[in-house]
């Protein structure tokens, strides 16, 4: 299997990891908080309506600008007809955005904040991640980490 730019690119299977190559580690701040912010909009939809709609949120997000988005309130975006509509996952995304920022102050990048995470086992790599950010569970931290290259 190749390499993927996206995390709907990937079959990553839980039960076998070595089924599916890593995928391309983001070269920006930007870029991880866009596959994170795809992370939490997948979970409990499906892939094909979420990667149809993606152009449309990345637009309502701001293109994922950090900075931008920290600054918004939920109610600036969920009035949007254009977009997913879903209360939790806009707030958190607006929510984690603040986070990011944080992190990004603490470690220069988010890059050397999962830098950080390596010296944990993946177990609670996994579990570390999942509870920094909001609406991010176990199996969508798992899922970012694969989708990011922090397996390689």
């Amino acid at each position: 299997m190749k390499e993927h730019k996206a995390p709907w690119e990937c079959f990553f299977g839980k039960e076998d990891k070595n089924k599916c190559k890593a995928g391309a580690v983001p070269k920006s701040d930007r870029e991880y908080f866009e596959i994170m912010s795809l992370c939490i909009f997948q979970a409990g939809l499906s892939w094909g309506l979420v990667r149809k709609m993606w152009p449309k949120l990345r637009r309502s997000f701001y293109n994922f600008n950090i900075d931008t988005l920290s600054d918004k309130k939920p109610q600036d975006i969920l009035g949007n007809p254009n977009i997913i509509r879903n209360p939790k996952k806009v707030k958190s995304i607006i929510e984690n955005a603040k986070r990011f920022k944080l992190i990004k102050k603490e470690f220069g990048t988010f890059a050397q904040y999962l830098q950080s995470l390596k010296a944990l086992s993946d177990k609670k790599a996994i579990k570390t991640l999942a509870d920094k950010f909001n609406h991010f569970g176990e199996y969508s931290a798992e899922y970012f980490l694969h989708s990011v290259g922090y397996w390689r």
